[in-house]
This record gives structure tokens, sequence and C-alpha cells, in this order.
């Protein structure tokens, strides 16, 4: 079976809040164009992000596939014409056109990172996913640095090769030196990306990949509560 990431994505508040707001047609006619490519917030280099290009035809792509009679009222108004499961597609969609970059990484990685964060074991994928654990982990994030993050990271995982009897002599085993640099990469990505997110014009929504984007988000800012519930207050 093939790996499942975890993807938390930040996301500017504000356009994503705008872009809910245009009535759907013009919305898909403006994305079609490229014209909302100017509203994309500035990227950062160190995270994953779709290109515009891309971006703009997952939309579309969803957006041609549903029966939707579009009105004049807003986007994410008509999303009541629709199943959840296919209106949070659509919003999820919008968040990557909203979002200056996403972290991604295996789910068992993320466990890890999280358990060394928090001082506490994630018992399962409910609890990978929680409010609880993400609400900790922005909690968290400022009692430490990202250097020493990162070297925790790595003294925890080796750690843990040791209790399972596996060898860290990277003359036995060529990947343990390619396997540390990469936990203290990815490691030192997660504690920046959860600095970044706790900027007032940015959210966090973490989901897990290639499923229910109903799931996706934490709190307020989860987009099936965007359906039932609508836009957070300013």
């Amino acid at each position: 079976m093939a790996s499942v990431d975890l993807v938390a994505r930040l996301v500017d508040a504000a356009v994503f809040r705008g872009l809910c707001s245009v009535p759907g047609v013009q919305l898909a006619a403006a994305i079609s164009k490229g014209e909302f490519r100017n509203r994309r917030p500035d990227e950062i280099p160190s995270l994953d992000r779709a290109f515009d290009i891309d971006a703009e035809a997952e939309f579309l792509d969803w957006y041609d596939g549903q029966p939707v009679d579009w009105s004049s009222s807003g986007f994410l108004g008509d999303l009541s014409q629709l199943d959840t499961e296919a209106a949070a597609e659509g919003l999820r969609h919008l968040t990557e056109l909203a979002s200056p970059g996403s972290f991604r990484c295996w789910e068992g990685r993320a466990m890890l990172y999280l358990d060394v964060l928090l001082s506490r074991s994630i018992t399962d994928i409910e609890d990978l996913y929680s409010d609880t654990t993400w609400d900790e982990a922005r909690d968290s994030i400022s009692k430490t640095e990202p250097t020493e993050y990162a070297e925790s990271v790595v003294m925890s995982w080796m750690a843990q090769r040791e209790d399972m009897g596996e060898t860290l002599d990277p003359k036995q085993d060529a990947r343990i030196l390619p396997t540390m640099e990469a936990h203290q990469t990815t490691a030192d990505i997660l504690h920046r990306t959860l600095q970044t997110a706790q900027l007032p014009e940015l959210f966090l929504m973490v989901g897990r990949d290639w499923t229910d984007a109903r799931d996706w988000g934490q709190g307020e800012w989860n987009l099936g509560r965007l359906l039932e519930n609508g836009l957070p207050g300013a």
C-alpha cells in the first residue's frame, strides 16, 4: 500500500474569503483567463505549492463537473446545491489558489515529529488530525528553535531504531545518513511552517492526502464546518 501524506496548508484568509464571495460563473471565467494569479499570496520556497496553471486546471475540472445553477450570491453560497463531499472538494481547490504553500510528509514521519514537539505519543490517525493536536502544536512551537527541534527529532528517531535492534552504522546501512538528513530537513520545515501559521492573516488547514475534503482543516476553518456555518467572523 502506498504511503499517505499529511498536508498542512497555509491559507491566506483574506484571499480565500475574496474567492468565496465571487459569483461562481465569474470566478471560473476569471480563473480560466489567469486573472487571479496576481492575487495568490507570495510563494514560500521551502513549501510545496501547485503551479498557477495546475491549480487553476484542478479547480476548473471540478467546476465543470458540478450540476449547479450558479447565481450572483457568491461561490460559497451556491455550494449548498451540492452534496457536502463535492462542495468541500471545491473549497479545497480554492484553498490551493489562496495558499503560499503546504508542508507535506508521510503520516508515519509526521507522528514522530509531533511526538517530539508535544512530548507525548500520537496514538492513531484520528489523534494525528484532531483539533487538539494542532492547537497544541501551534502553542508548543514557540518553546523551541528550529535547529534544536530538528536535532531532537533525529535523536528520537535514532533511539527508536536502537529499541528495535536496528543498526545506526552507515557502513551497514547506506540509508542511515540520507534518512537522518531527511528528518532534519523535514522537521525544520514543519517547525517554520507552524511558526508562519502564527501570522494573523493566515490559517493552517491540515488534511490527509486523497481523502474526503470535508475532514480537511481544524476548528472554525474545517471545510465541512464552513459549508454548514459559513466563513468565520473576520
